[in-house]
């Protein structure tokens, strides 16, 4: 009992300092590397590495070449078996205005290595609230978004490309 003790103590810890330590910077910039295959810019942030988390700070993205979104703070967490990320206050581009609300307070994406081919996502916006799911091997996204009155109102064009449930839901389904 009490080497099997000493074991979860030590592999405790070895899993925690190697969190601390791991150059999450050097990580975020390989990640930038592979968003930029895909045409996606994120420029103008500003980088903190905290113990356990890297938060950037002030982000602009950039689409094709096209400013979509200025991002006030995104935390990532790496912690293997469970990694997060957690993007606060987006503002959208004043040339989504005709099909979306501009304001999203957050968004956060998680990953467990329970559940592999899954990736989870939920947010809160003046658009609403959506939780989504983003099947890895099938490529397949699945939306539920409860829409606010502002996006039932005003953006009624949008809502009717989804499908609506019984219960007031909005579903999108596409395979990306």
């Amino acid at each position: 009992m009490v080497r099997f003790m000493k074991f979860i103590g030590y592999s405790t810890f070895f899993m925690m300092m190697l969190m601390y330590f791991m150059p999450k910077d050097s990580a975020y910039y390989l990640l930038e590397e592979q968003l930029k295959q895909n045409d996606l810019v994120i420029s103008g942030e500003e980088l903190v590495d905290n113990a356990f988390y890297l938060s950037i700070n002030n982000a602009s993205v950039s689409v094709k070449s096209i400013n979509s979104a200025k991002i006030k703070n995104i935390n990532i967490k790496i912690f293997g078996f469970f990694n997060s990320v957690n993007i606060e206050n987006i503002t959208l581009s004043k040339s989504m205005k005709s099909f979306i609300p501009l304001h999203v307070e957050h968004i956060n994406v998680k990953y467990s290595i329970l559940t592999p081919s899954i990736l989870m996502m939920e947010g809160i916006g003046e658009f609403g609230e959506f939780v989504a799911e983003y099947e890895i091997f099938e490529h397949k996204l699945i939306l539920h978004l409860k829409a606010s009155k502002v996006m039932s109102d005003d953006y009624s064009s949008t809502l009717s490309n989804l499908k609506k449930s019984e219960n007031g839901e909005y579903i999108y389904e596409k395979n990306i």
